[in-house]
């Protein structure tokens, strides 16, 4: 990575911050791609010029919930130190409350999706073993499944 203080270029693949680290800024994207995944490796997003990214442990004073990591392309990106969200919080209670609402639910969401994918995974393995699982083990992992879906419906809903 190469930083200037203000911006910061990052080669393609590179990781610019992991799920668990504590956030010391956000960044709005100039040029290039970055996805966003789980722990877990699972993609949950791409973004790219114009969109911010790392402002939810930020705005929720939380380690990292996500891997951040540059596409094909080398991410140019301009750095938002965490003092510019703690001042626009302390100066809109409104809008400092609907901004969290909305991060947490999003933290919410991508957390349901990951659990979703680990449980789908896991049932495919099963079904692609070499011996067959029991037909209750099966019907008991696509209702988890359900289950979970279910909940990511009603979330959206809300």
């Amino acid at each position: 990575m190469l930083d200037n203080g203000k911006s910061a270029i990052w080669e393609p693949g590179e990781v610019i911050y992991e799920a668990g680290s504590l956030p010391k800024e956000a960044y709005l994207i100039l040029e290039g791609y970055v996805n966003l995944e789980t722990k877990d490796g699972l993609k949950l997003n791409r973004l790219g010029i114009g969109e911010i990214f790392g402002e939810s442990s930020i705005l929720l004073d939380v380690p990292r919930t996500v891997t951040a990591r540059v596409c094909a392309q080398k991410l140019v990106a301009k750095k938002i130190p965490k003092s510019y969200f703690t001042k626009m919080i302390k100066s809109n209670v409104i809008l400092s409350a609907l901004i969290r609402k909305t991060q947490i639910r999003l933290i919410d969401s991508n957390k349901q999706s990951n659990e979703l994918a680990n449980e789908i995974s896991i049932l495919l393995d099963q079904l692609d073993s070499k011996s067959p699982p029991k037909k209750n083990l099966i019907e008991e992992r696509i209702k988890r499944i359900r289950t979970n879906i279910n909940k990511i419906q009603q979330l959206s809903e809300t």
